[in-house]
């Protein structure tokens, strides 16, 4: 798989948008696009920026590119292996990515009746 189809399945998947992706990594939104449609290359620093910006936004979406562009995309796993799987620093950020998935999904689950 080439570098940027595993950026965009990535973006996809985690639902990063171009616009957030672009402001985290410093870069533009034409780049991040362009990137994504496999329009332009960037350099090693961008791409350095990109992914740390992706993984800032939704921890674990570095791990998941990787393991596309390695040729060995990671299954979904049981919430208990995940939640083990994780380092005590990435706790904060895990829980950050649930409320920021939270708030945008129908949250009827909690409604009161």
């Amino acid at each position: 798989m080439l570098i940027h189809e595993a950026f965009d399945l990535t973006l996809k998947r985690y639902r990063i948008g171009g616009r957030a992706i672009a402001q985290v990594a410093g870069a533009s939104e034409s780049l991040v696009s362009q990137f994504r449609r496999g329009k332009t290359g960037v350099t090693d620093e961008m791409l350095d920026k990109l992914l740390n910006g992706m993984q800032q936004i939704a921890p674990g979406s570095r791990k998941y590119f990787c393991s596309l562009v390695a040729g060995e995309p990671m299954g979904i796993k049981n919430l208990e292996d995940v939640v083990e799987a994780i380092s005590e620093e990435e706790i904060p950020e895990l829980l950050m990515a649930i409320a920021r998935r939270w708030r945008t999904t129908d949250n009827k689950i909690l409604q009161v009746s």
